[in-house]
């Protein structure tokens, strides 16, 4: 054993994992156990943040979805501005950060981003970890950026009216959000159904059909930022 693995055994390194499912929690917890990671998970953005606090972990392995109040993108600002230096994993089923009305380009350096769908064994995820942790996220730990996601070739305007879809809202409604008229609603909606691949006849049920693919894809519709602060 080297001098290096001699000081990992001594010191593991400790992992925050977030995750409000609670067999997958438990799963991810005991695997990066397993992997000689020291693991304190949290089920909540409130439980993160103080575990956050008491751990100061290594890293963080993190869904986006958390349910009511702050999502993944949230804590990991907060953890970055922190200045801890602490490595952040995405594990999430949403395709990208246009699903929750972000960008990309818009995460903070050195943020890994892994498709639940997409890891089919923990040797992904240590890896990917353990690249964070040394600062050497490569593109294929970025697979909000992978050309074959769902929905890689709409826009991010298109995105964030299938998700308006999902969330019910009319096109009354989306007019009413976006400032425009409801015929520019219309426009919008019925583009993003077509990029999409949904069937808009008559004989359809357009927004339904949506409705369906995008929680399909992104697990559940993701809440508005007015409807998380209408929770707290």
């Amino acid at each position: 054993m080297t001098m290096a693995e001699t000081s990992e055994a001594a010191y593991p390194r400790s992992v925050l994992v977030v995750e409000d499912e609670p067999l997958l929690r438990e799963l991810i917890g005991s695997a990066l156990e397993t992997r000689g990671f020291e693991v304190v998970a949290a089920g909540s953005a409130s439980d993160a943040v103080r575990a956050f606090r008491a751990l100061d972990p290594d890293g963080v392995v993190m869904d986006i979805d958390l349910g009511p109040g702050p999502n993944g993108f949230d804590l990991a600002e907060r953890f970055v501005e922190a200045g801890t230096g602490v490595a952040i994993v995405f594990l999430t089923n949403l395709p990208d950060p246009r699903f929750v009305g972000r960008a990309s380009d818009a995460l903070p350096a050195g943020i890994a981003y892994l498709r639940k769908g997409a890891v089919h064994e923990i040797d992904v995820l240590v890896e990917t970890l353990d690249a964070a942790m040394r600062g050497v996220v490569v593109g294929e730990m970025r697979h909000d950026r992978h050309d074959d996601r769902p929905y890689a070739s709409l826009t991010r305007h298109q995105v964030e009216a299938l998700r308006l879809v999902a969330l019910g809202r009319t096109n009354a409604q989306i007019a009413e959000l976006r400032g425009t008229t409801v015929k520019a609603a219309e426009r919008v909606v019925a583009r993003a159904l077509a990029a999409a691949g949904v069937d808009a006849t008559p004989a359809g049920n357009s927004r339904v059909d949506a409705a369906r693919r995008f929680i399909r894809l992104s697990g559940q519709p993701v809440s508005l930022p007015e409807d998380r602060g209408a929770d707290q």
